[in-house]
């Protein structure tokens, strides 16, 4: 199983976190891994703090650079990756 953390603090939020949200949903049921990833909400990661993108962390990895804009690729490949 692929856990999969998303930000939903308040600054996350403001940046896109929500639309990341149901952008990774979409991606869960199009390459039917809904069984196989756990998509979990968590308040603050610090990312954006230290200016590295929305707070996401696979696997208790923390992933860098992601912004709503580029969120959905990042996280297929992460994601894919993980699943190997």
């Amino acid at each position: 199983m692929v856990n999969v953390e998303i930000c939903i603090g308040s600054a996350c939020y403001v940046k896109g976190s929500s639309q990341v949200v149901n952008d990774l949903k979409d991606l869960l049921k199009q390459h039917s891994w809904e069984d196989k990833v756990a998509l979990r909400g968590s308040f603050c990661m610090k990312a954006c703090q230290e200016k590295k993108g929305l707070g996401i962390r696979i696997n208790g990895k923390k992933i860098d650079g992601v912004t709503a804009a580029n969120a959905r690729e990042i996280l297929e490949k992460e994601i894919a990756v993980a699943l190997l």
